[in-house]
């Protein structure tokens, strides 16, 4: 408790008297100013501990204008992802001897984006909200708040950026998939922001690219979610289209969700159909099948976002900022098989 026996709230009038020295002269001490002397300084800690004094952090902040917080903004919390994002940050935040704050936006509008970071007293932000655009960013920028973007390439004074190569990692699964022989490749959409635009990009460009048609019946919607994709794909059993020989997932939820519909159906992975996510989850490696699946670096997404935040925040004046790219690779596991030379035979389901 900040005072002396009796409720009294200690001030820094009380410990400049009873160390018998000036105000400024304390407020040096306990602010970590290098101009007192080690005999001074002693009285004023001495006088700070047997009054029991605590610093007013608020009045510290408005004066220098920092705080001791960084703020993480995110559209969403669904996942796993976010969970191993918001980690990696808390490390280093503790590391750092910082605060941490999570703000999640609800559909808002890049305006009410903008209000809520202006609003939150943090000394910066990491920002994965793409409903920020660019007017909105720059009046933050004009603020000098120093920002780090994880969900899209944008550099300048006090920005910086740190995102991963989606379009990469997909590609990199197509080409897989395409090396084990499968020619009707289906996929499972994720939701409409530059992460799932990315992977989806990827996957009708590596159709295109060996001159394989893209069939709209084979490209589902999961939205990132399990029960949704488990849905989707329950529906697209139903419907009595030819199986395909493989499905790519956008993310390893919908991988799971994919998994559990054949099951339902008697369908076998990796047998009768190979089956590929993105992200690698703990759970994947544990699933049944264990999932093949790209390795999503979120833990050091998180990392290099907060590092590059902090040095930004040290920075006397408005540093520079830098873009830095992080790729994905896979994980193999017993999820997708080699198709066979003569082929498996294509099969048709009918509604029961």
């Amino acid at each position: 408790m900040n005072g002396q026996a009796g409720g009294d709230i200690v001030t820094i009038h009380d410990v400049a008297r009873e160390a018998g020295v000036s105000i400024s002269t304390v407020s040096n001490v306990v602010n970590g100013v290098n101009k007192v002397s080690p005999r001074t300084r002693e009285k004023v800690l001495r006088a700070v501990h047997l009054l029991n004094y605590i610093p007013n952090v608020n009045a510290r902040m408005l004066k220098t204008r920092r705080c001791n917080t960084i703020g993480l903004f995110v559209s969403s919390i669904q996942g796993e992802y976010y969970t191993l994002l918001a980690q990696a940050i808390h490390r280093e935040c503790i590391r750092a001897g910082v605060q941490m704050s999570i703000h999640v936006g609800n559909n808002s509008t890049g305006e009410e984006v903008y209000a809520v970071i202006a609003s939150s007293g943090v000394a910066g932000a990491i920002i994965m909200d793409e409903a920020l655009d660019g007017p909105w960013v720059e009046r933050l920028r004009l603020r000098g708040l120093p920002l780090v973007f994880i969900d899209r390439e944008l550099v300048g004074p006090l920005i910086s950026s740190v995102i991963i190569d989606n379009y990469r990692g997909a590609k990199q699964a197509m080409d897989y998939l395409l090396g084990l022989g499968h020619r009707r490749i289906g996929f499972i959409r994720g939701l409409d922001n530059r992460d799932g635009q990315d992977r989806y990009r990827a996957y009708r460009d590596s159709l295109k690219a060996r001159a394989l048609p893209f069939e709209t019946a084979y490209v589902l919607q999961g939205f990132f979610a399990y029960e949704i994709a488990y849905r989707a794909v329950r529906g697209f059993l139903d419907g009595g289209l030819t199986l395909p020989d493989a499905f790519f997932c956008a993310n390893d939820e919908t991988a799971w969700g994919c998994i559990r519909a054949l099951a339902e159906r008697g369908i076998k992975v990796p047998e009768d159909l190979s089956v590929m996510g993105f992200d690698n989850i703990v759970m994947s490696a544990y699933y049944t099948p264990p999932l093949s699946t790209v390795i999503n670096p979120v833990t050091e997404l998180g990392t290099r976002a907060t590092l590059e935040l902090l040095r930004l925040m040290d920075s006397p004046h408005a540093a520079p900022g830098c873009g830095r790219t992080l790729m994905p690779e896979m994980v193999l596991r017993a999820s997708c098989a080699e198709r066979t030379a003569s082929g498996r035979a294509p099969q048709r389901l009918f509604p029961s």
